[in-house]
């Protein structure tokens, strides 16, 4: 430091500049630097702040035990000369007792005898300053539990409990934390859970609570069954605890928690973001809670068999799962091991062994956090509707084959479980099957192959059809030469290569024995391709076919409706394929009408086939299209149904498409964001199964966060959209700027304002290139907004501010034009520039002429600003001289702001009742002014006239309003 940087007015402003540093090394490094500054300068005032500054600074930090030094020194000082303590640091000085008793707890070299000595040295220093034995009691409780001396944690925590609070007590938000560990130690989780409830609920609070409270909930929710409660813990919490060095034991029980829910990706992220902090020394205390919480993951992994996998970097070197696991399973255990050499017991270690043993508590906690490194062992989840008993492998085979083939005839979505077990069964048993069931087994690799559209799949299903005509079936041989005209056409065959294929498998169809029960579908089915089939290749037609193909299914249906709904000749889910079809086409052509009344007809014909999961896919569509022309109620009502007949569909990508479709809905309507959320949450889990996070699983998450941001719960929100952004920003211009408008919303509710600046900013950013500028100008003006309540920022937000005007102004949209000029003369006349700030609201005023009502609130709203603006800018000392020609000048403006507010309030008045609370503001600070200017009486008729005025309006707001005035004018006349 130079000269000028050793005086005591620059030691002294650089203590308060680095008591607002980030917690860690850095503050701990520059507090240490300003300590000996201090000492440099003789002045013992000085030396004392910097002390406790550099205490300060390692109590929030990983070096807490380095307090013990600094501290003596304080209490040096102390024992010197009390009387030079002032009743802050008196206070201050009292209560750091408390924090070096703590951390001397997190140093196994501290000597059990002088944390004893220290305890006793504490309750003498409080009981001569006259505080009482709570914090003592506690300091006490905290000694005994750590070192393993239950009797004495037991009577300790009785006493704390129940001496009186005074100003030594820890904060009721820290007390409450220590209390609910209490019990959770002695396996009392609804205990802990009801002690932090006050933390929890946010009614309690401080600089480092709810942060840890959430943290140690989680386990104990998850172990009462309150999952929900915990994610949103999890989501909320990790976001206070992630990077701040004091809480790195919080972070260790967030990784403890991923590892015991089905949320080990999730783990190593948060394990990768803080693997800095895995080789800190400086507090064993909390290393050890780190080192054991990410213990716990990676013994999870090991036990998923990805010792091989990366982990994160330690020690230098890039770590595998394996590697990173048996150097910290040492190291936890050496630290371990030195607190209990310490203690004289075996404590630590004995629940360091505790957690590091506990099993998974779920299978799969879906978070809506999407895992950017997905653990390839992790088995895909257990569906949140389990289907229908499937009888187990070890039942006969011949049982087993004739439950599959009686699935795959009614097409249940279990059909391919039960052939993946009677393939298992096959393939275990080393049996030949019959020709049949070599046929059936032939045909589900096939269908495999279909729908991955692998290039084998044709060949495959010509193979299926041989073998099923050589095992006598001829019926199931159609339908696989069908299903290879099909893989023909999805691979791009050519059109007479096609049309031959499938009449080929038409005529097989033909062929059958009319006593055959499935000739009737399997002549229908022919026909519903070829329908398809020839609309597809005309091509040259300018709908591209879309008339032919309509035509093509009308006839189809017109053909084959009069079929009887009867097992095998039932042909009710291929007339509801065809709705469906042409209920597709009703839409692109802009008939919804006719699209809504296919799409019912083809749930209905499911259902009457008894067929109920395969009305899912109907009434999803039909959910979808009621949302975007408007009627988001009975969307909401197609997709329960349509949630509801899923109950047993098991593909993950139809389990999520449902919930997704039911999440949308109900967010599109006012007070059913919360339960949105749920389903929305659902949907990313299923996306995720399906390996389609980056997709749709992106877009669910996006409505995820919508749906929690709107619930009020945007510390969740962001946390889950922050996983998706990157994703999202693939999915196109719309969806980039949608994402970034929620994220910032919810970064602007958790009072991050500078962070929504820049998502809005980058977003605007992408609207600068659209056609209409509208979007552009809000998320500019949103930006503006943002910058203006972040502190230092104030230039940027002005010039935000213009850029917002200039927008508006190209936009031609007159309103919120006026309100930017408005924010831009505030912030200008903050700047100290009053001439610009009158001009812009001259400029704001300009910009709304014209009669419609919304520009007319927006002139009464720019007069009332202007005259606040005018008064804000009085210099009330001239104002107070009566024989100066400041007083003359504020009198002026006194009544120019009056007449401002009076043509404010008259233009509120012709708005009606719904500016009523509006009007009333301007006419009572019109009043006031009236009385500075000594015109009192008048004033004082003017709001009895608004007062009875206001008396004949019924509306509730007009009610309440003229309470507040009447109050106000009870204030006015007494102080008149």
């Amino acid at each position: 430091m130079t000269a000028a940087e050793h005086s005591p007015e620059a030691v002294r402003r650089a203590l308060w500049e680095n008591d607002r540093a980030p917690n860690g090394l850095l503050r701990n490094a520059r507090a240490e630097e300003l300590v000996a500054a201090a000492e440099a300068t003789g002045d013992r005032d000085l030396l004392r702040h910097a002390l406790f500054g550099v205490i300060r600074a390692y109590e929030y930090s990983t070096e807490r035990g380095r307090m013990l030094v600094p501290f003596a020194r304080l209490l040096q000082e102390w024992d010197r000369d009390p009387s030079a303590f002032d009743s802050g640091d008196t206070h201050t000085f009292h209560w750091m007792f408390k924090w070096v008793s703590s951390g001397m707890l997190t140093l196994p070299e501290v000597p059990l005898a002088t944390m004893e000595q220290w305890l006793a040295e504490m309750e003498r220093r409080y009981r001569t300053a006259g505080y009482t034995e709570r914090a003592v009691r506690q300091a006490e409780f905290e000694l005994a539990d750590d070192t393993g001396d239950t009797g004495r944690a037991a009577r300790a925590f009785a006493a704390w409990t129940a001496a009186d609070r005074d100003p030594m007590a820890n904060c009721h938000a820290c007390e409450l934390n220590d209390q609910g560990s209490y019990w959770l130690s002695r396996g009392d989780d609804d205990k802990a859970l009801r002690t932090w409830a006050p933390v929890l609920d946010g009614t309690k609070s401080c600089m480092e609570e709810p942060h840890r409270v959430l943290a140690e909930s989680l386990l104990p929710l998850v172990r009462t069954g309150r999952v929900d409660q915990a994610r949103a813990n999890h989501l909320r919490g990790y976001r206070m605890v992630r990077g701040n060095e004091s809480l790195l034991p919080s972070t260790g029980l967030h990784i403890e928690f991923c590892a015991l829910t089905g949320n080990e990706a999730r783990g190593l992220e948060l394990l990768a973001e803080h693997a800095s902090h895995l080789a800190s020394d400086g507090n064993p205390w909390a290393r050890l809670h780190l080192l054991t919480g990410t213990l716990v993951l990676l013994r999870r992994l090991l036990a998923l068999d990805t010792g091989d996998q990366p982990a994160v970097p330690y020690a230098g070197r890039q770590c595998t799962v394996r590697d990173l696991h048996d150097l910290l399973d040492a190291e936890a255990a050496a630290i371990a091991a030195r607190f209990d050499a310490r203690n004289g017991s075996t404590v630590v270690s004995g629940r360091l062994k505790a957690r590091l043993e506990q099993g998974p508590l779920l299978a799969a906690l879906p978070l809506g956090v999407r895992a950017a490194r997905p653990v390839p062992a992790v088995a895909a989840p257990v569906p949140a509707t389990a289907p229908g008993p499937v009888r187990e492998d070890g039942a006969a085979l011949p049982d087993l084959v004739a439950e599959a083939r009686r699935l795959r005839t009614d097409g249940h979505p279990r059909a391919d479980v039960v052939w993946e077990r009677v393939a298992a069964l096959v393939a275990r048993s080393g049996a030949t099957p019959d020709p049949l069931l070599a046929a059936d087994l032939l045909d589900q690799r096939a269908l495999a192959a279909g729908r991955a559209d692998d290039a084998s799949a044709r060949e495959l299903f010509e193979r299926v059809a041989a073998a099923y005509r050589a095992a006598g079936a001829p019926g199931r041989a159609v339908l696989a030469e069908l299903r290879a005209a099909t893989a023909a056409i999805r691979a791009g065959a050519e059109p007479e290569e096609a049309r031959a294929l499938l009449a080929t498998a038409a005529a097989s169809a033909e062929a059958l024995d009319p006593a055959d029960p499935v000739r009737i579908r399997r002549v229908a089915a022919a026909a519903l391709l070829r329908a398809k089939l020839e609309a597809m290749l005309d091509h040259d037609a300018d709908d591209h076919g879309a008339a032919r193909l309509d035509a093509g299914l009308a006839a189809f249906e017109e053909r084959f409706a009069p079929y009887p709904d009867a097992p095998g000749d039932g042909v009710e889910d291929l007339l509801a394929e065809a709705d469906e079809t042409r209920a597709d086409l009703a839409w692109r052509a802009g008939d919804p009408a006719t699209a809504d009344e296919l799409l019912t007809r083809a749930a209905r014909r499911t259902l009457a086939a008894g067929h109920p999961w395969e009305a899912v896919a109907p009434l999803t569509t039909r959910a979808r299209l009621l949302l975007r022309v408007g009627r988001a109620a009975e969307a909401e009502e197609s997709a329960r149904e349509a949630y509801a007949y899923g109950a047993e569909l098991t593909a993950p990508h139809e389990l999520a498409g449902v919930r997704l479709t039911l999440a949308e809905a109900l967010y599109a309507q006012d007070g059913k964001e919360a339960e949105a959320a749920g389903y929305a949450l659902e949907a990313a889990h299923w996306y995720d199964a399906a390996g389609d996070s980056a997709g749709a699983g992106a877009y669910a998450r996006l409505v995820l966060a919508e749906s929690l941001g709107e619930a009020g719960r945007s510390a969740e929100a962001a946390e889950v959209l922050e996983s998706a952004l990157p994703d999202l920003l693939e999915h196109g211009d719309e969806q980039a700027v949608r994402a970034r408008d929620v994220l910032a919303r919810n970064l602007r509710a958790l009072g991050d304002h500078r962070a929504a600046a820049e998502q809005y900013l980058l977003a605007a950013e992408v609207a600068r290139g659209w056609d209409h500028q509208g979007a552009h100008a809000q998320l500019a003006t949103l930006a503006a907004e943002c910058l203006a309540q972040t502190g230092g920022l104030r230039d940027e937000a002005v010039a935000a501010y213009h850029r917002a005007v200039e927008l508006w102004a190209a936009v031609g949209d007159p309103a919120p034009l006026a309100r930017a000029l408005r924010s831009a003369a505030w912030l200008e006349a903050g700047r100290g520039d009053r001439e610009a700030a009158r001009e812009l609201m001259a400029r704001a005023l300009a910009a709304v002429e014209g009669e419609e009502p919304v520009l007319l609130a927006e002139r009464a709203h720019t007069w009332a600003q202007t005259a606040r603006l005018l008064l804000d800018g009085l210099d009330e000392d001239a104002e107070d001289d009566a024989g100066g020609g400041g007083g003359e000048s504020a009198g002026a403006v006194r009544r120019e702001a009056v007449d401002l507010l009076r043509r404010a309030e008259e233009a509120f008045a012709a708005l009606g009742p719904d500016a009523v609370g509006e009007r009333v503001r301007c006419a009572v600070h019109a009043a006031w002014l009236d009385r500075d200017l000594g015109r009192a009486p008048e004033a004082t008729t003017r709001l009895r006239a608004l007062v009875a005025e206001l008396d004949t309006v019924d509306t509730e707001e007009a009610r309440q309003v003229l309470t507040r005035l009447r109050r106000a004018l009870d204030a006015f006349v007494r102080e008149d």
